[in-house]
Parts: C-alpha cells; structure tokens; sequence
C-alpha cells in the first residue's frame, strides 16, 4: 500500500503483523485486510498501556472507522463527546468526525478496529510510528506523513485549509534538509 497505489492490499499472509511504539508501549497488530461484500476493510488489534493514549485528535475523511473493545477500558472522545466502552462494547465513528481514545484503567487496553475503506491507513501509520510517534517525534517528519497520507488521517482541530499548507510547506522542509522518511 505504499506509494501512489491506492488499492487495498487483499493478502492475508502477512498477517498478523505488529508494530510498536517504543516511546510508550502501544502496539497495533494488523490481523486483516481484504475485501467483502461492503468492500475494502482492515481489521487491527491496538494495544494501549494504561495512562496512554492514541495521539492527538485524527479524523479519517474517507473512512468508517468501527472500535470494539476486548480488554480494559477505553475513553473514547468523539467530536469532543466522551464514551466510556467497556469489554464487549463498541462504537462506529463516521468519516471526517474527530476521535481520540485514552486507556481509562489501570489494566492494557485492547481495541479492535476496523476500517471501512483502509486507504492507505496501514502505511501512514507505520511510517509515523517509524518516525517516533508518541516519543519525540521529528515535526517535519510527521508533518511529511501527514501531508502524504492526508486522504487517509488528518489531525482534527486545526481546519484543513490551514493545515494542508503548513503540513506542505514543513514537508518540502523536511525533504530538503534530508528528514521526510518517505523519500
């Protein structure tokens, strides 16, 4: 899924796949891509330690994302609504709605989530936890993946015609100073 293809990965051999964020113990294992009679979907275990959170407010704009959680709870805020999901509860956030999650245990917290379609979701997130995630992350970076993935996982709160000129301008920054992982 790298690059300018746009189509959804549909094997299953390499799953499942785990990657992790050193900087804070979370971990999203992907168990599944394919295609169904809904289409294009991603299935991913995200594991959170307790105190931890998913990172800024993101919004998907072309994406239904659908959360299950299996263990622990979770604190899920959504268009600055908060739920509180226990084991065996989920929610469904429709594309372009904001959303954050915080474990809200003392217990690791495990969500199932599914994307409906994936985009590239799969290789924006690889690449930001490659650049440090919730460590220290390098700004520009980030702001690379950001802006390369920008169909696929914006940051909420800031409007879009602001961000998508800033992310811009802080990528073409990145890449002239040898700092935009995608290149």
């Amino acid at each position: 899924m790298a690059g300018s293809d746009r189509s959804p990965r549909s094997d299953t051999d390499a799953c499942p796949d785990t990657i992790e964020d050193l900087a804070t113990g979370a971990s999203i294992t992907f168990l599944e891509r394919g295609i169904d009679e809904q289409g294009a979907y991603l299935v991913m275990n995200g594991v959170l330690p307790p105190g931890t959170d998913s990172g800024p407010a993101r919004l998907h704009p072309q994406s239904e994302v659908r959360s299950k959680v299996m263990a622990g709870r979770a604190n899920v805020t959504v268009r600055g609504e908060s739920h509180t999901l226990l084991p065996g509860e989920s929610l469904t956030i429709p594309p372009g709605e904001a959303h954050s999650i915080r474990n809200g245990g003392a217990d690791s917290l495990v969500v199932r989530t599914t994307l409906r379609p994936p985009g590239e979701f799969e290789a924006a997130i690889r690449a930001l936890y490659e650049v440090g995630a919730g460590g220290q992350p390098d700004l520009f970076a980030v702001a690379a993946v950001l802006s390369h993935y920008r169909e696929d996982v914006r940051l909420a709160g800031i409007p879009w015609w602001l961000q998508l000129p800033f992310l811009s301008a802080l990528a073409r920054i990145g890449t002239l100073l040898g700092r935009n992982p995608l290149r």
